[in-house]
């Protein structure tokens, strides 16, 4: 009625709030990290079984961590096997010399294995080994890399840094876990 300025029980008054306040998330802590996802490189390491076959031996050994359905196999016949489907998946734009490039790589990897692969480029060394350890930090799976400025492959299983990479964009990798398939020669131009 008018005039009437009793309250409505029923109402809480407008200083109450119905929900306490959220508690904050605390910042993460920056603090060092040592990531390593295989714990028997030697078991799923492979050497190239010629001088030329490195990015079939960085599929292999990426099949082999990755967990290919079940099997480990560090075969020359199976490394053989990778080597026919890279170079069949393989552009004259993707490798001008007739033999395994980068998308050929993505390609074998994806029809042989689980995992499903990007092919990304970075200006810098340190951005690539930041996007690698991201990348196996988040799907716990290897990460190949081009060396020796894209004429050889490497496959990267984990990684030393300052900070956790997925939390800190800034973080800076110090070390990484590589089993190159080049082993065990030494590279006359670029040294072991």
């Amino acid at each position: 009625s008018p005039g009437d300025t009793s309250v409505d029980p029923s109402f809480p008054p407008a200083s109450a709030s119905a929900e306490p306040a959220p508690t904050p998330t605390p910042r993460p802590r920056r603090r060092p990290v040592d990531v390593e996802i295989e714990a028997r490189p030697a078991a799923v390491f492979a050497s190239e079984a010629t001088e030329t076959w490195c990015a079939a031996a960085a599929v292999q050994i990426a099949l082999n961590v990755n967990g290919r359905r079940g099997q480990v196999d560090t075969s020359r016949a199976f490394q053989a096997r990778v080597r026919q489907l890279q170079v069949a998946l393989t552009t004259r734009r993707d490798s001008k010399n007739g033999g395994a490039g980068p998308l050929g790589m993505v390609g074998s990897l994806e029809e042989l294995g689980r995992v499903d692969y990007r092919l990304r480029r970075f200006a810098t060394r340190e951005e690539a080994l930041r996007a690698a350890a991201t990348a196996i930090s988040e799907t716990d799976h290897a990460a190949i890399l081009l060396a020796w400025r894209g004429a050889h492959a490497w496959v990267m299983t984990g990684y030393r840094a300052d900070a956790d990479p997925t939390i800190f964009a800034n973080a800076r990798v110090k070390g990484a876990y590589i089993l190159d398939p080049w082993y065990p020669r030494v590279s006359s131009i670029w040294g072991r």
